[in-house]
């Protein structure tokens, strides 16, 4: 009898044993996500379901800066989409991180689109000053109608309109040494050239009190320069200078007016002398009339 009493106690013990086992087993299998009982226990938030709970990163938009008629850009939102049984969740660390980078690097092209935009603008305005500017060249005019076809000129440009320049054509090139203040000095530069065997120069008074030795006067500039070359080869430091013939005929340039001031001074060089007489200055800017060399 006693036998079957303490068989009894130890087959209790047994199963008493084997449902604490089971027990706990289940609630761990709960605790960490690998049962759910629905409509009886809540999601317990870990894992694996606190990451469904998390942003998708795959919903995460980030949209362009938009700019129409001129107005700054705005910074557009970003926008993150969760599933629906997320809502009301937290994002998680990762995520935050992600969306703030995103929001920042999105407000820093918004700041630079403003001064691309008026970069541009300034760039366009550059070009189209430079396109509506004209420039003509006017003549030639014998050296004594040039200054009455320069007061023609300067009357039909509108106010604070143009540049006017005079060109010679026929133009003289003349080689000379840098101008001496007294006689002393320019002796001394006389004795300089005879010591490199130059013997032809004459001596000059410019329109100042300066003495000028000069090596040579050339309507033809190619021989003017070979002059030049051939002093600086004997050590001399001479110059080469543009002179006007006393019977140059003269070109006036204008630059910087605007299609309507263009317009008004060919109409006055037609009526007053001929329409041949007015060109367009040739390109690139800054070249010579041309005829002029």
């Amino acid at each position: 009898m006693p036998d079957k009493h303490e068989e009894a106690f130890e087959m209790l013990r047994a199963l008493l044993l084997v449902m604490f086992l089971a027990a706990n087993a289940a609630f761990a299998a709960v605790q960490l996500g690998w049962l759910k009982w629905r409509d009886v226990l809540p999601e317990t938030g870990r894992e694996p379901a606190r990451v469904k709970t998390q942003l998708d990163p795959t919903h995460i938009r980030l949209t362009g800066a938009d700019i129409s008629g001129g107005a700054p850009a705005r910074a557009s939102a970003v926008v993150a989409e969760a599933p629906d049984n997320a809502s009301g969740n937290a994002a998680s660390p990762d995520a935050a991180a992600s969306s703030a980078a995103a929001t920042a690097a999105t407000q820093a092209v918004a700041a630079a689109t403003p001064s691309v935009v008026a970069s541009d603008a300034s760039t366009a305005q550059a070009a189209a000053v430079a396109a509506t500017s004209s420039c003509l060249d006017i003549g030639p005019f014998a050296a004594n109608d040039a200054q009455q076809a320069r007061g023609l000129l300067l009357a039909a440009l509108p106010a604070g309109q143009g540049d006017i320049q005079s060109v010679a054509v026929d133009k003289r090139y003349w080689v000379h040494l840098d101008p001496a203040p007294n006689k002393a000095a320019a002796d001394k530069q006389v004795a300089q050239l005879r010591s490199a065997g130059v013997t032809e120069y004459f001596l000059l008074n410019d329109e100042g009190s300066n003495i000028v030795v000069s090596l040579g006067l050339f309507n033809d500039k190619d021989r003017a320069t070979r002059l030049m070359a051939t002093a600086q080869k004997k050590g001399l430091t001479p110059q080469l200078s543009e002179r006007p013939n006393a019977k140059s005929r003269i070109i006036y340039r204008i630059a910087g007016i605007n299609a309507n001031a263009a317009t008004q001074v060919r109409g006055v060089v037609t009526q007053q002398w001929s329409a041949q007489l007015v060109k367009a200055c040739p390109a690139p800017a800054g070249s010579p009339p041309a005829g002029v060399h």
